[in-house]
């Protein structure tokens, strides 16, 4: 078998595709194209055809990855999740993700610890923080070590503003405006023992 052409996309000058037998059969990057020896005239045989689809596999799935990255912050399992769903083989994934790790532009704990930032900003308590890291796809080791510098004692003073502005017309001793705010909080992943000590606090500084 001989390669026939080798030629660039249409739509991405940086990849050729490369026809065999003047049949397509994969396409790479051009550099990748280059060091790998691919023009027309050359002889190949099955084995070689099948590591070069393999090539082709890979380049496009890092590629993919690489514009996934460009646009947003994700995690390491995110980002596999979505390179299977678009198509990618499992093993492909996984090697991209690992090289991509190593290289640095993937890092599940950076990437945590801003999430946890998001989380405050979103006056978050950690039973919700967890889970939504966890849907994120962080490891439980990560989330935990992660959540050891989050004290919802330093939101109480939040926690009782935000009660005081969102009930300011309810008496706050009322137990179905308790049972209001508790409703509130608890949706937000925090402990009735936090919620409680919010509500005695913002009854403190409003008076009641």
């Amino acid at each position: 078998m001989k390669i026939t052409k080798v030629s660039p996309q249409k739509n991405n000058n940086s990849r050729v595709n490369v026809f065999v037998d003047d049949i397509y059969r994969f396409s790479l990057d051009g550099a990748e194209a280059i060091l790998k020896g691919i023009k027309e005239g050359k002889e190949v045989s099955s084995k070689d055809i099948e590591n070069l689809i393999m090539d082709s596999e890979y380049s496009k799935a890092r590629d993919t990855a690489f514009n996934i990255l460009s646009r947003k912050s994700i995690t390491s399992a995110s980002l596999t999740d979505s390179l299977i769903r678009k198509g990618y083989d499992s093993v492909v994934a996984y090697e991209v993700i690992g090289e991509l790790t190593e290289l640095g532009y993937i890092d599940d704990e950076s990437y945590g610890i801003m999430f946890l930032e998001y989380c405050h900003e979103k006056m978050w308590g950690k039973k919700k923080i967890r889970y939504e890291m966890k849907q994120k796809g962080l490891s439980d080791d990560i989330i935990e070590n992660i959540l050891q510098s989050h004290n919802e004692d330093d939101y109480l003073a939040d926690m009782a503003d935000l009660i005081i502005s969102k009930y300011s017309a309810c008496d706050l001793g009322d137990m179905k405006t308790k049972a209001k705010i508790t409703r509130f909080f608890a949706s937000r992943g925090f402990d009735f023992s936090k919620i409680d000590s919010a509500i005695n606090l913002a009854k403190e500084i409003s008076g009641e």
